[in-house]
């Protein structure tokens, strides 16, 4: 089998992180040979070395270090990488680099519907969403070197709820329970989650999961504080897993102002929990409207509210779409369709490195 050596730089815990210690393990599993370079200092570098797998320290100060960039060179040759697979523009910036330098194939998976820059040394870019694919062609990239991998999730039915979420946060088992699961940014739209809340007849409750020691958590906050029920509202903080949580929500929501795929809503569907989340990027490809969940329109917290209370008055809609969403996830958005795709295209382009006329991107 391959070895692949895959480059990323995080100092966080988010979407992309967990996607790529998932596929590595999946990999893993099926006989490659993974290695991760990174910062040491990561949380994605600690739960690679926790797994069992190779990780060595790469900082990648900036997009212009060439000591990183060096090493990573070193790296590549070292362990004896047939692929090189950077994530996100600052992976495929260094990847771009040792590619050039060891003439080993290099794949580049772009997670942003707004990050387009520094792609072009990829022999194959992978989008983890249409929406991302679409973004890249109007930056200018090849559609034909641009090749769609959803990402997948573990199955969360094998994962036993917790079921103590509500008892640590102090909600009554008769109340709704909302939960955003995300990064304290601007993106995910926690503000509009806030004031939909306060626009629900039900006395509904809402879980922020997610690290809110940031400029757009303290925000939240404060936020909060001036809300009409204050006391509904609950900054759950970062948790390292959250799948054992989800089966504490009566549903998700996800009101993103930007969004390439959420992760979040494919663990959902994979806990058959039905969610509200923004039309807007890769979400529909997850989120089948009336089908799978309720798409609302974006920066729309009226709507987000109509959307929440049809389902909290009503059970059977939301097992239906609940049900729904899991299909769905086992279909489309399990480990095996991941893991299957990316396995086709590192076969596809290590069989065109080793024929004449492999042309890069320039």
């Amino acid at each position: 089998m391959p070895s692949v050596l895959f480059v990323f730089h995080s100092h966080t815990c988010g979407g992309i992180e967990k996607h790529l210690l998932t596929l590595m393990q999946g990999l893993a599993g099926r006989g490659y040979r993974t290695a991760f370079a990174g910062p040491a200092d990561s949380w994605l570098m600690g739960q690679v070395r926790a797994h069992g797998l190779s990780g060595y320290h790469l900082p990648m100060h900036g997009m212009f270090d060439l000591w990183s960039a060096l090493r990573l060179v070193s790296l590549a040759r070292r362990v004896g990488a047939d692929l090189i697979h950077s994530h996100a523009t600052r992976g495929a910036r260094y990847a771009r680099f040792a590619g050039a330098l060891t003439d080993i194939p290099v794949v580049s998976t772009a997670h942003s519907t707004n990050a387009g820059k520094h792609f072009g040394g990829a022999d194959r870019i992978i989008a983890v969403s249409k929406a991302v694919a679409d973004f890249l062609e109007t930056c200018g990239y090849d559609r034909e070197r641009i090749l769609i991998v959803h990402n997948g999730a573990p199955d969360i039915r094998r994962v036993p709820s917790t079921r103590a979420l509500r008892q640590e946060l102090g909600i009554p088992p008769d109340r709704p329970l909302i939960g955003l699961v995300g990064r304290f940014i601007r993106d995910k739209g926690h503000d509009i989650a806030i004031e939909a809340l306060s626009r629900l007849s039900v006395p509904a409750h809402l879980a922020l999961i997610g690290d809110h020691a940031t400029p757009w958590g303290r925000d939240m906050r404060l936020r909060s504080h001036s809300a009409p029920a204050p006391n509904r509202i609950h900054f759950a903080g970062f948790r390292d897993e959250v799948q054992g949580l989800l089966g504490d929500f009566d549903l998700l929501v996800a009101p993103s102002r930007r969004e390439a795929l959420s992760l979040a809503l494919i663990e959902a569907a994979a806990a058959g929990v039905p969610v509200v989340a923004s039309r807007i990027g890769g979400t529909p490809e997850v989120v089948l409207d009336g089908q799978t969940g309720i798409l609302v329109a974006p920066e729309d917290p009226t709507g987000l509210a109509r959307a929440i209370e049809s389902l909290i008055i009503d059970p059977a809609l939301r097992m239906r779409l609940g049900q729904a969403a899991r299909r769905r996830y086992e279909d489309h958005f399990s480990l095996q369709p991941m893991l299957d795709a990316t396995e086709e295209v590192y076969h596809g382009l290590l069989a065109a490195a080793h024929s004449p006329g492999l042309a890069r991107f320039g």
